[in-house]
């Protein structure tokens, strides 16, 4: 089996980069303006490492890795072009989101565009059944946004409702991914399900480290209670609501519509709701790596293992 170095990692992640900028390159200069303002940017490319750390395991072809990567990061970021505007976001990864820059019909339209060249670059997959999963995670982190939309404001909401978010939301692409990973090294379908359920678990780790990120001084490229100005409803705030008394419940609401959110923390604390955030996520993690353990042997193991801890519990 190949060993994952990461000279190598580094090199690939280069090339992601530059392939996609080579398929959303256009002649129209405020389509390539934008490109350029977004590609200058080192974004983390989290979804790619895992793409290659997984799948240079199983002996997928660099090629198939490169072509899978460069569609999820356009799937990727044109959700995020779409949903700055939604939450009205003035800061992605420190800088201006392309909405304030440009103003929403260019920021809409670019977020189109990104979609319609990943879905060109799609059907240039010799794997069909490659492009059948990414399109359907694609209809899926749509249908997340609608149900992450109607649960704003929602006071009962529960850890079913929240969980039901994550997946469609966070998680599906990365489940998606690693289920391509799956199907283009013909694992049997019990490796498929073990691949496709690591990555839900790993996106769920992901949000909910996202989700703590919001109330502590985290370099995660996102304003601090972000999430909380917003009306989403995060894990630990969930805690604090379904644990409190009615009255306790509506002076948190009452503090969160005041825009009181340090007041908002603190009594988050006082439910142990960053706590049991943690314990949820590090548990998640411990699934990870798990499951990693049924498909990875030798130091490939420990590399996947120090990637998941690192990404997941940052």
């Amino acid at each position: 089996m190949p060993i994952i170095e990461e000279q190598n990692l580094t090199e690939f992640l280069a090339e992601v980069k530059l392939n996609m900028e080579n398929i959303t390159e256009s002649d129209q200069q405020d389509i390539q303006e934008i490109n350029n303002y977004i590609f200058k940017a080192s974004g983390k490319f989290i979804r790619s490492k895992l793409i290659y750390i997984y799948g240079t395991y199983l002996n997928v072809t660099k090629t198939d890795l490169l072509e899978l990567s460069s569609a999820t990061e356009l799937i990727h970021l044109s959700t995020l072009i779409h949903d700055d505007i939604i939450d009205d976001a003035s800061l992605r990864r420190g800088k201006k989101t392309i909405f304030k820059k440009w103003g929403v019909t260019k920021a809409l339209l670019y977020g189109d565009y990104l979609y319609t060249k990943t879905f060109s670059s799609l059907n240039s997959l010799q794997n069909q059944k490659i492009a059948n999963i990414l399109i359907s995670c694609a209809e899926k982190l749509i249908e997340g946004e609608f149900k992450q939309l109607r649960n704003i404001g929602n006071l009962n909401i529960g850890f079913k409702d929240y969980r039901e978010v994550v997946n469609n939301k966070t998680a599906v692409l990365f489940s998606g991914i690693l289920k391509s990973i799956a199907t283009y090294a013909t694992l049997n379908k019990e490796k498929i399900k073990v691949l496709s359920n690591l990555g839900q678990e790993f996106g769920y780790a992901f949000q909910l480290n996202d989700d703590l990120a919001d109330f502590y001084d985290i370099d995660s490229g996102k304003s601090a209670f972000q999430d909380l100005s917003e009306n989403k409803y995060t894990y630990p705030l969930i805690v604090a609501l379904n644990d409190s008394t009615d009255s306790q419940r509506r002076n948190i609401i009452r503090l969160i519509n005041l825009k009181e959110f340090k007041q908002v923390k603190l009594e988050i604390e006082k439910y142990d709701g960053f706590n049991k955030a943690r314990v949820e996520r590090d548990t998640a993690v411990e699934k990870c790596i798990k499951m990693s353990k049924s498909l990875i042997r030798d130091k490939n193991l420990q590399y996947a293992e120090n990637f998941l801890i690192s990404t997941l519990k940052s």
